[in-house]
Formats: C-alpha cells, structure tokens, sequence
C-alpha cells in the first residue's frame, strides 16, 4: 500500500566522488528517513543549500511533446564535493549560469566555479555539460540571439577548473552556419565515456523551420571529431545519449515524421556510426503533426547487455483527454541485427481513475541492485498541468516487472509544487554501490535538493 512521506528541509549525507561518469561515497553514511518497516524505499534522504539567487522553475506542461529543458547538471569530484551547473531564472542577462561547488560533509557552497566568459552570456541556447578525463568539463551555447528559434553557431568548450579554455569546437564546422539553429524542440546533451575515453554530443538542427537530429563524437584528449550524422530522424525532439562499457552509445529520442513516427532507440560506434534503428513505441496518429502525447524517458544499461527504458505515452492516443501513463521497454541485442523490443509493461493506470493525476516529463531510473531497478517520476495534476502533484518512487526487475511504490511530497510554499525529477539528468549509483544521487529543485525558489536513495550493491 502505498503511503505518503513528508520530508523536512534539511537531511544530511555524506559521500566522495571518485571519476566523471559516477558519484563515489565514503564511510560516513547519510542520515535516511526511516520507518519501522522493511521497506527499502523509506531509504531516501536529502539536503538543501541556498542560492545566491532563484533557480530557473521547469514550468512547461506535462503534456509537452518538444523538450523540456533542465536547469541543474552535476558531476563529481574526489574530495567529497559536487560541481553543480545550474541556471538563474533571467536567462536574458549575462551571468545567469552558475557552476558552483558543493561540498558533500559541510553540507554548504564552498565555491562559485569560474566559467569562461563565452559561456555564461545572456539570450544564448544553452547546449549540455559533462566533466571528462583529466578534470576538465565540457559545455556548449550558442551565439547571443533573443529569438529563442535562432540560436545559431552553437560552440563548445573545454575547460579546467580555473575557467582556462583547452579547446573550442565550433560543431556547426562543415555545415552552413546562416541556415541551421540548434533546435528549440531538442534537448542538447553532452556525455562522457571513459571506456575510449570519447565523448557525445546531440541535439536538435534546425534549418527552414524543419528539425533533424545531430550527433557527434569526439575524442576527449583533443576535441578531434571520430564521426558526425548532421541531420538525421525528422522532426527529432527531447535527445538522450547513455554511454556503454564497451565505448559505444546508445540514442534514445522522440521522432515524429521520417522514417517512422516514434520513440527510438540506437546503439552508435564513435568511429562508424549508427548500428541500427529501433522504434520502442510506435506512436499512433498523423506523422509530422508535433502533437505526440509521448515523453522519451530515460535508458539503463542491464548487468545482461539489455536496456531498460522509461517513458510516458497515452493508452489511448484516439482520445483529446491527455492522461499520460508510465511505461517500460526491455530492449535486447542493442546495436546488433537481432535487436528488439523483448518485454513491455505499462506501470501506471491514470486513464482508468478518476483521480486528477497524470505522467509527463520528468523520470529517472538507476540501478538499485544486480536484479532490481530504482525509478522515480513526477505525477501532474491533469487539469493544472504544470503543477506537481507528487513524485513516485518505484522498485522494477531486470525484466520489467513493478515490484513496489511509494509516493513523496515535500512541503513546500512553491504554488506549483517542486518538480523533484528533471528530466534529461543523470540518476548516479555511487561506486560503493550504496546510493543513488539526484539534484532537483528545492523548497524555495533559492533552493537546490541533493536528493539520495540508499541501494544495494
């Protein structure tokens, strides 16, 4: 049976970092809110710090079919603190970017990191973030345009922790610059593999009103480009990209008109390109509408080489009632000939009740065990859709099956609740297999939540 928690403001835990593609922890361990029951989802902890200023708010409906774009990435280090890129809420004045230094034993702000100059312009597109090797950090934005459809020239840069550039990429390189904008309907995702030590970069390219995809890899030492697909998946919305142990990628996104109307999942080869194209869900209705009534989710990597992807879609696309219900796709043999879909399973019910709730954007899964997945999502309100009813946390099997859930709310003054799940964040497992961290919105516009799950190894 499901029950609610309320959770105070300030939880406390300890952990160190260890590479850039995990969170490590250390020996001083979190104190959880408990209850006296076996339950491993009463395991979840958090604190909050206090911003020098608001936190941009997610306020985009659960209905939204294009991108919902994050505020807060993070990456961690080794000396028991985080580094937390997050955005301020006037996005129109220079300086609205942070990237500040949690520390993870003092529970506080210890530093506000240096950015270059080039990267925390107003009226740009942001364009995703990561930490690769040698404790750099890569992040991208676009040329200063207060047409939010024209954020053209987008660039990337590599940078230590002095805010000294290693490298620039222009990655609109061999394209034609006056025609193509980094798309309004796409995520921007940058990701980090150790295994080759490469990295990804993809995001929406729009040129004549029209959306593609684009997707690029690099090596991470030089910023030298091992492969591009510049325009590919028309009408390419909401980007995701996993890195595997074996060097490769998997893409997930939302395609919406060629070469089929649907949710898509691909494994790519840093050098060769895409091994093959696989529709998760077929999505009903007109292609090339924009009118999709799906959200792209997020992907795992199973212990087997399987994958385990999340997302929301109607039950029923026939009807104009949106109520999206939660769902997972176990994918086998990824990047292979003998790909596919091998179990679905729907989660949730919202159709079927008469109860205002409904899914949207916003879910994370990670690893709570070899066998058991963690995962979390936010649950809208149908009627008010930007308003946060509460966050579900929820136990999976490797094959899909729901286990157990339990639903979170935290007191807040916010009107609209606090979005606890943003999407396109990374869900990390500490190597000591203990947690699972996530960052979210606070309790208060200034407020930033280091959100922790206890898990087994």
């Amino acid at each position: 049976m499901k029950k609610i928690l309320f959770l105070s403001f300030v939880l406390a835990f300890m952990f160190c970092s260890k590479d850039e593609n995990e969170a490590v922890t250390g020996d001083v361990k979190p104190v959880v809110v408990e209850e006296t029951n076996d339950d491993p989802l009463n395991t979840y902890s958090s604190f909050e710090v206090t911003l020098p200023e608001n936190l941009r708010a997610l306020t985009s409906s659960a209905n939204a079919t294009f991108a919902v774009w994050p505020s807060i990435f993070f990456s961690a280090n080794d000396d028991n603190t985080i580094d937390v890129y997050w955005e301020g809420s006037n996005t129109a004045l220079d300086g609205h970017r942070h990237f500040t230094k949690i520390s993870l034993l003092s529970k506080q702000i210890v530093a506000e990191n240096p950015l270059p100059a080039a990267l925390n312009l107003g009226n740009t597109r942001f364009l995703g973030y990561d930490k690769i090797s040698g404790g750099r950090y890569i992040m991208g934005t676009s040329d200063v345009n207060s047409d939010n459809t024209l954020r053209k020239n987008p660039k990337l840069y590599c940078f230590d922790s002095n805010g000294t550039v290693k490298y620039t990429i222009d990655l609109w390189k061999d394209c034609d610059p006056a025609n193509i904008a980094t798309g309004q309907a796409g995520q921007a995702i940058m990701t980090y593999n150790k295994a080759g030590d490469t990295f990804g970069v993809y995001m929406g390219h729009r040129a004549s009103g029209h959306q593609a995809g684009w997707l690029g890899f690099y090596k991470a030492e030089t910023g030298e480009r091992t492969f591009l697909r510049d325009w590919y998946i028309s009408h390419n919305f909401d980007q995701r990209l996993l890195p595997l142990p074996d060097g490769r990628y998997v893409a997930l996104a939302h395609g919406d008109a060629l070469p089929k109307r649907s949710l898509f999942v691909e494994g790519w080869d840093v050098n060769k390109g895409r091994l093959g194209f696989l529709n998760y869900f077929d999505i009903p209705g007109k292609s090339g509408e924009n009118v999709t009534k799906s959200s792209t989710g997020e992907v795992i990597n199973l212990p087997n080489g399987n994958l385990a992807i999340v997302y929301a879609t109607q039950r029923d696309h026939s009807t104009d009632k949106i109520v999206r219900d939660v769902r997972v796709a176990i994918v086998s043999g990824i990047g292979t000939s003998s790909q596919k879909v091998i179990k679905e399973n729907w989660l949730t019910n919202y159709a079927s009740t008469a109860i205002d709730e409904t899914a949207g954007w916003g879910m994370q899964i990670g690893r709570y065990s070899e066998d058991k997945l963690f995962l979390a999502w936010n649950v809208f309100k149908t009627q008010e859709s930007t308003k946060i009813q509460k966050t579900t946390f929820a136990l999976l099997d490797n094959e899909g099956n729901l286990l157990k859930t339990k639903d979170t709310i935290v007191n807040t003054s916010k009107k609209e609740g606090i979005k606890m799940i943003q999407p396109a964040q990374t869900m990390r497992r500490t190597t000591d297999g203990k947690y699972l961290v996530f960052l979210s919105e606070g309790s208060d516009p200034n407020k930033l939540r280091i959100n922790m799950m206890q898990v087994k190894k």
